[in-house]
C-alpha cells in the first residue's frame, strides 16, 4: 500500500507567483487582504512577494509595502523572493523573516533570466546566506526546472546534486522544486525526489509545480509517494513564468485542498473560505481575457448554481 503523509503544508504564492504575470499591478492594499484571508483559512506559509530590480519583477515592486502593511499572525511563515545580496538587506529592513534564492537548473533558462549559468549564478548566494544569518532570516532555496525543460529535454540528475551542494554551502536549509514548465512526470518526480531525498537526508524539500500539460496534481501525488509534505499552490491557478513560452499557471490551492481532502491528508486549512478568496482573486483579474482564467470563473458560477 502507498504511503502518504498524514499532513501536508500548503504555501500560497499567488501574490507573488500568481501576480507576477497578471496583466495589471494591484494595489498594496488587495495584496494584504488576500494574504490574510487565507491566513484566516489557516494557511501557515505565504510567499508575499519579490524583492528585486530585475527588469520581469517590476510589478513587484511594492512588496516592502505589502510586508509593512501586513499584520503578521505567530506561527505563520511569510516569505519573499530575492536574488542578491542588497535584495536581502532589503526585504530584513520591512519585516520579512525568510528569502528565498532562485536558479534555474536549465543552462537556456538561466541565461534568459539571469544571462548567466546556474553556478554563476550562485557566485553570490554565500554573501546572501551571510546577510540572512545576521539578520535572523530563514533560508530557503529554489531550483527551476529541476525534472525537465523544453530545451534541454531531462535535465541531468548532477546538475541538480551540483545545485544543492551550492545551495548548502550558502546555508540553504529547505530547497524548493519548482517544475515552472510544466515538464515533470510522476515517474521521474517520484524518482527524482527519492534519489535527492537519500543524498541529502537532512535537507527540507518543498515542491512548486506548474500545470502546462495537466501534470501537477498527478505530480503532487507522486512527491507525496516520494515523501513531500510541502507544496506550493496559487489561488485559482494563478502564475507562470516570463521566460518561458507557453508556460501556464501554478496548480490552484482549491483544486490541491480538494484532492488533498478527499485523500484524508490533513492541511489545516478552511476549504470553503479558501474558494471565497479565490473568487475574489478571479473577480480582481477576470477582464485578463485568457481561457483558463474565463473557464475556471465560468465553472465556479456554475457550482454556486448547482
Amino acid at each position: 500500500m502507498k504511503q502518504y503523509p498524514e499532513k501536508v503544508t500548503i504555501c500560497e504564492v499567488v501574490t507573488r507567483d500568481g501576480f507576477q504575470t497578471a496583466p495589471e499591478i494591484y494595489p498594496v492594499e488587495e495584496k494584504v487582504r488576500i494574504i490574510e484571508e487565507v491566513v484566516d483559512a489557516g494557511c501557515k506559509c505565504i510567499e508575499v512577494g519579490a524583492f528585486s530590480t530585475y527588469e520581469t519583477m517590476y510589478k513587484m515592486q511594492d512588496t516592502d509595502k505589502v510586508f509593512e502593511n501586513l499584520h503578521m499572525k505567530e506561527g505563520v511563515e511569510y516569505r519573499g523572493l530575492v536574488y542578491l545580496p542588497d535584495d536581502v538587506r532589503r526585504a530584513a529592513a520591512c519585516g520579512c523573516r525568510k528569502i528565498k534564492l532562485n536558479v534555474s537548473a536549465s543552462m537556456a533558462h538561466n541565461q534568459a533570466g539571469a544571462g548567466r549559468s546556474p553556478l554563476e549564478s550562485m557566485k553570490t548566494f554565500q554573501e546572501s546566506g551571510h546577510v540572512a544569518e545576521k539578520n535572523g532570516m530563514g533560508f530557503a532555496g529554489s531550483i527551476s526546472l529541476p525534472f525537465a525543460s523544453q530545451w534541454e529535454g531531462v535535465i541531468p540528475f548532477q546538475t541538480i546534486v551540483d545545485i544543492v551542494k551550492g545551495f548548502e554551502a550558502a546555508g540553504a536549509t529547505q530547497i524548493s522544486l519548482s517544475d515552472s514548465a510544466g515538464l515533470g512526470t510522476p515517474k521521474l518526480v517520484y524518482e527524482r525526489i527519492m534519489a535527492l531525498r537519500n543524498l541529502f537526508p537532512d535537507m527540507d524539500w518543498m515542491l512548486h509545480m506548474h500545470n502546462t500539460r495537466g501534470m501537477g496534481l498527478a505530480n503532487v501525488v507522486a512527491a507525496m509517494e516520494a515523501g513531500i509534505d510541502k507544496i506550493d499552490t496559487s489561488l485559482a491557478g494563478l502564475g507562470g513564468c516570463p521566460y518561458i513560452k507557453g508556460a501556464t499557471g501554478n496548480i490552484s490551492t482549491e483544486d490541491t485542498l480538494f484532492m488533498l481532502s478527499a485523500m484524508g491528508i490533513e492541511t489545516g486549512m478552511d476549504f470553503e473560505k479558501i474558494m471565497e478568496a479565490g473568487k475574489k482573486v478571479i473577480a480582481l483579474v477576470k477582464n485578463i481575457g485568457t481561457d483558463s482564467y474565463q473557464q475556471r470563473l465560468r465553472a465556479l458560477t456554475e457550482n454556486e448554481e448547482n
